[in-house]
């Protein structure tokens, strides 16, 4: 009943928008719920457009949080949001935002693009997962259009979004731009870096990630005493910090801030994670990559993947963190040349003009729709 309400009001705020403001044809807007501030592909494109005087840019951001403050935050950046969807021309989106999903008739002059936060497509999400196509919610509807990073993503992004397979413009990723610019950096000291980034599961208590998370912090802060070693853990913003053990340890450095977790890919001679497509990411610098997923087969079966996961990447899993640790300098080659297919297979365009195809498309359904 609760959710039922919520979507006639937001469908309602949208349509009053709509009936008392016009659509301003220059009119882009840039919508995040994941972070305050602009970050990967969305940053990348703003910072195309923002060279073009003809258009009128603006930016809505906010950060989700689940407490009662963090709904009421979210509702009032729904309201502020949709009044800008009412009257944009185009209206951007990087992940998952429930007020376009509430909205009934939306108007064509409202062009919606979605440029999923991720490359590849490993984990399932959206409408690929069961239960998600049986809410009162439509779920991820509403776009018009969604950008992807290479032709091999199309099938699971028609598989995920309500939409159909003309519609998805594949343009490269715009964040990989900041990684082809960048070329393969050298570690410049000796200390020896490591960023660990676990997925989130549930909202749930009992989430099972918590215990892999501690196991694997309580274990490597005894076994690895040395200050040459630095371990980052970077944490989704929907974990709760109260349930993670405390390390008072100087080389171990837990943070939520996804934008942080990119910036370090250059910096880390490891990354340690289960289910991320960080780890795409990652191949692009051709260094180990270990896969710690203790619940491997559980998952597989409660939320599942596009992809064979293990055949796919052809790594090892570790299932504990003893096992985990014992292996974790290790790179042999053939684990080597496994990342690197990965880097091939997911960076189809390495001239760093991602955000400006981007940035292309979103001009030529503005001047289309203005004719």
């Amino acid at each position: 009943m609760k959710l039922s309400i919520l979507k006639k009001t937001i469908n309602s705020l949208y349509h009053f928008f709509s009936f008392l403001f016009p659509t301003n044809k220059n009119k882009v807007t840039l919508c995040t719920n994941r972070s305050d501030s602009l970050s990967g592909n969305l940053k990348n494109i703003y910072q195309v457009m923002q060279n073009d005087e003809e258009l009128q840019i603006k930016i809505v951001c906010f950060n989700y949080h689940r407490s009662l403050r963090g709904k009421i935050n979210y509702f009032w950046y729904s309201i502020i949001a949709l009044f800008h969807l009412a009257t944009s021309s185009v209206f951007i989106i990087d992940d998952y935002f429930f007020p376009i999903y509430c909205i009934h008739n939306k108007k064509k002059q409202n062009q919606i693009i979605q440029v999923w936060h991720a490359i590849g497509h490993l984990k399932k999400y959206g409408l690929s997962i069961q239960k998600n196509t049986e809410s009162i919610i439509n779920h991820h509807s509403n776009y018009d259009w969604v950008l992807a990073n290479a032709e091999s993503d199309r099938f699971a992004l028609v598989d995920s979004f309500a939409i159909s397979p003309d519609k998805v413009i594949i343009t490269g990723a715009p964040r990989l731009d900041d990684l082809t610019k960048l070329g393969s950096p050298s570690i410049s000291d000796t200390k020896i870096k490591l960023l660990y980034a676990p997925t989130y599961r549930t909202a749930k208590n009992d989430d099972p990630a918590y215990e892999y998370i501690n196991n694997f912090l309580a274990e490597f802060s005894e076994q690895f005493t040395d200050e040459s070693i630095k371990l980052y853990v970077s944490l989704h913003p929907y974990f709760k910090l109260d349930k993670i053990i405390k390390v008072n340890n100087s080389k171990i450095e837990i943070f939520q801030d996804t934008p942080r977790s990119s910036s370090l890919l250059s910096k880390v001679d490891c990354l340690i994670t289960d289910y991320s497509s960080l780890l795409l990411d990652y191949s692009f610098f051709e260094k180990s990559i270990k896969i710690y997923a203790p619940d491997y087969e559980e998952y597989t079966k409660s939320v599942g993947f596009f992809v064979d996961y293990q055949e796919y990447l052809g790594l090892p899993i570790y299932k504990t963190a003893t096992d985990l640790i014992n292996c974790l300098f290790e790179f042999p080659i053939k684990e080597k040349e496994c990342i690197q297919r990965l880097k091939q297979e997911n960076f189809p365009f390495l001239d760093s003009k991602n955000s400006e195809r981007a940035y292309l498309f979103v001009k030529k359904i503005m001047t289309e729709k203005s004719k």
